[in-house]
């Protein structure tokens, strides 16, 4: 199975997330903050990040960053950017199987 980045400044929500995608077979690399991303994200094909890491702007650098480097699926409870290269955006709350099956569609593309 691929390996999964999950970004999330939340570590309840990061935990949750883990674990869900750990069931699912993935390997799960996680970080709580875009510089801690930057330096995880080698070897992901998908990264999963919440867009207020924990503030917006460093969502967004994150985002341009890894631009190309990887699949991207923002979950946020906030407004969609469509300016973002990202590949998905989900809204908070998403359904576990709604996610499992984004990831699914990006990782295997």
């Amino acid at each position: 199975m691929a390996r999964i980045l999950v970004v999330e400044d939340d570590e309840i929500q990061l935990d949750m997330r883990k674990q869900i995608l750990e069931h699912a077979g993935y390997e799960v690399i996680t970080a709580q903050n875009a510089s801690e991303a930057l330096e995880r994200f080698s070897g992901c094909p998908v990264v999963v990040m919440d867009l207020r890491i924990p503030r917006h702007e460093d969502g967004v650098r994150l985002i341009r960053a890894i631009d190309g480097a990887a699949r991207i699926i923002v979950l946020s409870g906030g407004e969609v950017d469509p300016t973002l290269p990202v590949d998905e955006f989900l809204t908070k709350p998403c359904p576990s199987k709604r996610l499992l099956a984004s990831i699914e569609r990006l990782a295997f593309r």
